[in-house]
């Protein structure tokens, strides 16, 4: 009975890990043209969620570690966008349309 508990609870825990259970969504939102907060620290798995809050047409670019680039668009104020981080890094986000917005998004390891 005992051993069966510890297997079922072992097997839960590990179906938790790998299915993402424990990602966190952190919110990033763009106004006053910046980004709030403009510095985050999260997890690889952990995601990111973007909101327009500006009332202005707003971009979200990131550019991850290796130098590649990805353009998330954002054209709708109040426009709600997840970006989940596979991998751990240094990555810069900016806004194409007002190059003054930047931030950094530290991932770690999970």
């Amino acid at each position: 009975m005992q051993r069966t508990k510890l297997l079922t609870a072992t097997a839960l825990l590990l179906f938790a890990s790998v299915s993402g259970a424990f990602a966190t969504e952190y919110p990033v939102d763009q106004r006053d043209l910046r980004f709030e907060p403009d510095t985050l620290t999260i997890k690889a798995r952990d995601s990111v969620v973007f909101t327009d809050t500006d009332r202005i047409a707003h971009d979200v670019t990131i550019v991850a570690p290796d130098g590649t680039s990805e353009d998330h668009g954002m054209s709708t104020y109040n426009q709600r966008m997840a970006v989940k981080f596979a991998k751990p890094g240094v990555y810069h986000v900016k806004c194409r349309i007002h190059p003054d917005m930047k931030a950094t998004i530290t991932v770690g390891t999970p």
